[in-house]
């Protein structure tokens, strides 16, 4: 049937006539009423996506369009059947008054009704016009839940910020010796600071597994964590303390407490790394951390503090040991006689 009513039409016109001679079917089908999709009606019969049985006994007072399906008709239908993408079946028992096509499938018309005039053809089409498609640019919106998980991650942020803040604090307050000697050797090799700090992932986990290999050791790798983090936190005093006395002095403020140059060098870290962006944030605590970490390991290497016991040599064999020397032994000496004194 599609060979015999459609192809000879469609194949004929231009390509752009074509397709929208396609869409236009489409658009057609698509928009019948769905109400009329099952039971008696006064309209046309549609279903998309299924198959279709008219029953004995079922009548259609208009036209049957099955899209996506086939159809069996064994009722009537005072229109026409029309089966998209399936095959139309019309039994001995069933009646179609109108015309039968199916498009993508084949029609099997076993009814023994028979329409006057046979096989029926469609009338001419008349050319349609071209429709220039607007192509309209895609807008760029951003979706709600995205904003709101920006502005949560921020939020996340300065709070990690603000808790780095609390424990440094803490940190100095319970190490206050330790945090001014690892400023003072910050401030005398801050290049091998910055060293250690890269570093300093690699000497952890070297320092980790060496304790894992014995059996003592494995209890002693949560105390070098702790160790760790409290490193962490005292040179982040160190170098909190030192931005603060910077600015104590640029402001011309003599001789300002510690805890007030701490707290006021944590500020400015906070500050600056909350109102950058959050990878620009993230990117100044890396930095901050290793120089912290590292002016912390400073200290470690200072082998000027550590005891250094001095031994002498043994003597060799055959000496006589002197012994040490000591105050010398006077006797006393005897008194003076008595009686009177000699006249000369």
């Amino acid at each position: 049937m599609i060979n015999e009513i459609f192809l000879p039409r469609i194949w004929g016109w231009p390509a752009t006539v074509s397709a929208a001679a396609a869409a236009a079917v489409a658009l057609a089908t698509c928009s019948l009423p769905a109400a009329a999709a099952y039971g008696h009606n006064q309209g046309d019969r549609v279903v998309f996506g299924s198959s279709v049985v008219i029953p004995v006994g079922d009548e259609v007072k208009g036209d049957l369009v099955v899209m996506a399906g086939s159809a069996e008709v064994h009722g009537t239908v005072d229109g026409d059947a029309v089966v998209m993408a399936g095959s139309l079946y019309i039994a001995p028992e069933g009646v179609v008054k109108g015309e039968t096509v199916a498009l993508g499938g084949s029609v099997d018309n076993e009814s023994s009704y028979k329409k006057s005039g046979g096989v029926s053809t469609l009338p001419p089409l008349s050319p349609m016009p071209i429709i220039t498609p607007i192509i309209v640019p895609p807008m760029h919106v951003v979706p709600e839940d995205v904003a709101y998980s920006d502005d949560g991650h921020r939020r996340d942020w300065i709070e990690v910020l603000i808790t780095f803040g609390v424990l440094t604090l803490l940190a100095f307050a319970l190490f206050p010796a330790r945090t001014r000697l690892t400023l003072d050797q910050l401030l005398h090799r801050p290049a091998l600071a910055g060293v250690l700090g890269l570093t300093w992932p690699f000497t952890l986990s070297i320092i980790t597994v060496g304790l894992a290999i014995t059996v003592l050791g494995i209890v002693l790798i949560p105390v070098a964590v702790v160790a760790a983090a409290l490193g962490f936190l005292v040179g982040r005093a160190a170098l909190s303390m030192y931005l603060g006395r910077q600015f104590f002095e640029f402001s011309k403020v003599a001789e300002p407490s510690p805890f007030a140059s701490i707290g006021l060098g944590l500020l400015i870290i906070t500050v600056l790394e909350g109102i950058a962006p959050l990878w620009l944030g993230i990117v100044l605590e890396a930095i901050v951390s290793a120089l912290a970490i590292g002016s912390a390991m400073l200290p470690l290497l200072n082998r000027q503090g550590w005891p250094h016991p001095t031994f002498s040599a043994p003597p060799p064999a055959g000496t006589q040991m002197n012994p040490p020397p000591g105050p010398i032994y006077a006797p006393p000496s005897a008194p003076p006689p008595s009686g009177p004194p000699a006249i000369p």
